[in-house]
């Protein structure tokens, strides 16, 4: 545009000269100037032409790189927001396999933090039974005492009030009071957690920048996606209770068909729970103890009155067909998805150390420390008391006979463990073995292979 004013202006001042020098009569033949002024008439149009061509080109290069910049950054905004659709989906993959509320909380939240960049986030859930508002999870050192701006149980109360929002805070949230830095967080966004239909909660994240729009829909489908989780896993817990209840009413069952396993379970799961505290078992483990121990024996539920009634010893072949108990045990226990110490109690408790136990035969340390545990309780248990093909035996004498198959068929340490319960009393009323002589109660201090009388036959499938 400059070149093009700039021919203008030339033309403008010959003519101004032309006019000037005719309005003075000046003898000045037109040959003296027509050529020199069409000449430069001629350079300026050609000036002018292309000034204004090249002004056009430039306007259109201008251009080009506007839109090239306003596509990388739609690019750029549709890479993010695939990127995001992407977490999204991965976390839906990921919920749709938690079945417990910790898991649920843990990953919305951080799914959360991640995707939107927040400095602090937090799920809160309302507890029916105290009628107030709890954290389940928290990413962030956020405070656990309400009442101040953008604590999260106030996010949540909120929340549950006016729906999802998006607030500029005022003051410094409600952080740890060392965290000096964090008096900068001024954005706060919540939603709402509806489990079937009734709001029980709020999602809720904070961080130095304000949200946006877009932050607040986020946050809101994962507040709907924790909201279809948690329903789903309280559905799959109450299926899980009813089904638990059912597989006791199953066992009362074969208690009334074997009066012997009416407190057969019971017994064994109380010591194998004191033998496994004293062994140290994992918490996960006496978990499973407490709450299926009762039921390890539950797959005689599939064996004959006959077989498990009979009158002496079995013959191989129904010896086989009552050895299946452990894996018909197994296969109903397993919807019930109880984890692997449960599974593996119910399966293996009838292994051996030295390996000729049965399902599989597992030697040692390969069958599982709860099984070896409970393979003792069972044992001890199936001692004392009386059966159809024998009478039971005083506790002084299971406890000879297990510490004689130490080594064998029981693993050393847990007999060791059933020692030091004798020892502490836990066995048998105090009053009792306090008539036992001196020579009864020693014999348990000495190795098992001294002196030690040889164990009465006790039938295998007990």
């Amino acid at each position: 545009m400059q070149l093009l004013w700039l021919a203008l202006g030339l033309i403008g001042l010959l003519t101004l000269a032309l006019v000037l020098l005719v309005a003075y009569g000046l003898e000045i033949s037109s040959s003296d100037y027509t050529e020199p002024l069409l000449l430069i008439g001629l350079l300026a149009f050609v000036t002018c032409t292309v000034a204004y061509f090249a002004d056009k080109e430039r306007e259109h290069r201008a251009e080009n790189r506007r839109l090239i910049r306003q596509l990388h950054e739609t690019a750029q905004a549709l890479d993010a927001r695939v990127a995001r659709l992407n977490k999204l989906s991965e976390t839906s993959v990921r919920l749709a396999g938690a079945l417990d509320l910790e898991r649920i909380s843990e990953l919305v939240v951080e799914a959360l933090v991640e995707q939107v960049h927040a400095d602090a986030a937090s799920l809160v859930l309302l507890d029916r039974s105290k009628g107030e508002y709890v954290h389940q999870h928290s990413v962030g050192p956020l405070t656990e005492n309400g009442g101040d701006a953008g604590d999260p149980l106030e996010i949540a109360a909120a929340a549950a009030s006016d729906g999802p929002s998006i607030t500029q805070l005022d003051g410094p949230p409600a952080v740890s009071k060392q965290l000096e830095a964090w008096d900068k967080i001024r954005g706060s966004i919540s939603a709402p957690v509806k489990v079937s239909d009734m709001v029980d909660g709020a999602l809720a994240a904070i961080r130095e920048e304000t949200f946006d729009t877009e932050d607040l829909n986020l946050l809101t489908t994962l507040a709907n996606m924790s909201s279809k989780a948690i329903e789903s896993a309280e559905l799959h817990q109450r299926l899980r209770h009813s089904y638990y209840r059912t597989l006791h009413v199953l066992a009362r069952s074969l208690a009334a068909r074997d009066p012997y396993s009416a407190a057969h379970g019971e017994a064994v799961t109380w010591l194998a729970a004191r033998l496994g505290h004293l062994m140290e078992l994992s918490e996960e483990d006496l978990d499973a103890l407490n709450a299926y121990g009762p039921l390890h024996d539950l797959g005689k539920i599939g064996i004959s009155d006959t077989l498990l009634s009979k009158q002496g010893p079995l013959t191989d072949e129904e010896l086989e067909i009552v050895r299946q108990h452990t894996l018909i045990g197994e296969s109903i226990i397993r919807p019930l998805n109880p984890g692997s110490g449960a599974l593996s109690m119910i399966r293996s408790h009838h292994e051996r150390w030295d390996g000729q136990g049965y399902p599989e035969g597992l030697r040692e340390e390969q069958t599982p420390l709860v099984a070896r545990i409970v393979a003792v309780a069972d044992v001890y248990h199936a001692i004392i008391s009386h059966r159809p093909y024998r009478s039971g035996a005083s506790p002084i004498q299971a406890v000879q006979e297990i510490k004689a198959m130490s080594g064998t068929q029981f693993d050393p340490s847990v007999v060791q463990a059933l020692v030091k319960l004798w020892h502490a009393g836990e066995l048998a009323d105090p009053a009792v073995w306090m008539g036992q002589s001196q020579e009864s109660r020693d014999i348990l201090n000495v190795p098992s292979s001294l002196n030690v009388p040889s164990p009465r036959p006790v039938r295998s499938d007990g």
